[in-house]
């Protein structure tokens, strides 16, 4: 997996970031039509393109000039730290247990409006620390410090953090990949956020092959 450096640096990167301000201005404006400032990305299956997503997605949101916290709550699969080359020494988990401040927790990128709150040394019980009054306390706190506030979220299927967190976020970012993602898990995946009363305010198709390249795309709808 390139690092945001390295993705930023391929012959690509403006034929993605065109697509990730497509996204993004689209997206901004379902947010600010229902009064969002915080949401999740998640995918129905790993290995779907949800982090990739949601990190440039908060690249966009902080390039045009909001003030963004990125939070890694995939416990079981953490990534964004390496993705954004931070270091892990504290994270979510320290400010849910309460050891260190919610800014103290977030570390700056290369991104001046952009923060990163990686996951911390994940628990033995996750799943508990995101069904905590903590983790509604922390993303409330977050949403009166940065102006958006963008959650990257397990998977759905394999794990039940997302079920959780669907709950406490104020919309849910759905990921899939083309000629990945199966009808089947799609629809369980969107019972599962039917069953949480999630939002679900989109969905990213990723991983469209372009006609005239060989490039991958970024397809939006909502």
């Amino acid at each position: 997996m390139k690092t945001y450096r390295e993705f930023e640096q391929t012959k690509e990167i403006q034929f993605y970031k065109e697509k990730f301000h497509s996204i993004q201005t689209s997206l901004q404006f379902m947010l600010q039509k229902q009064g969002i400032r915080n949401f999740m990305v998640t995918s129905a299956n790993m290995s779907e393109g949800k982090s990739f997503t949601s990190a440039n997605i908060a690249g966009v949101f902080a390039e045009k000039g909001n003030s963004t916290l990125l939070i890694d709550a995939d416990f079981h699969r953490p990534s964004l730290r390496k993705y954004m080359q931070i270091s892990e020494n504290v994270g979510l988990i320290d400010c849910l247990m309460g050891d260190k401040t919610l800014m103290e927790c977030t570390q700056e990128t290369h991104h001046p409006n952009l923060r990163l709150m990686p996951t911390g040394i994940a628990p033995l019980n996750p799943s508990e620390w995101v069904d905590s009054l903590e983790m509604k306390q922390l993303i409330e706190e977050a949403k009166q410090q940065f102006d958006y506030v963008i959650i990257d979220a397990p998977p759905l299927l394999p794990i039940t953090d997302s079920r959780i967190l669907s709950s406490l976020c104020d919309g849910v970012l759905f990921v899939t990949f083309a000629k990945k993602t199966k009808r089947s898990d799609i629809k369980q995946a969107m019972r599962y956020l039917e069953i949480a009363d999630a939002n679900v305010i989109g969905s990213v198709l990723n991983g469209v092959a372009i006609s005239k390249s060989n490039m991958k795309g970024y397809h939006y709808k909502y």
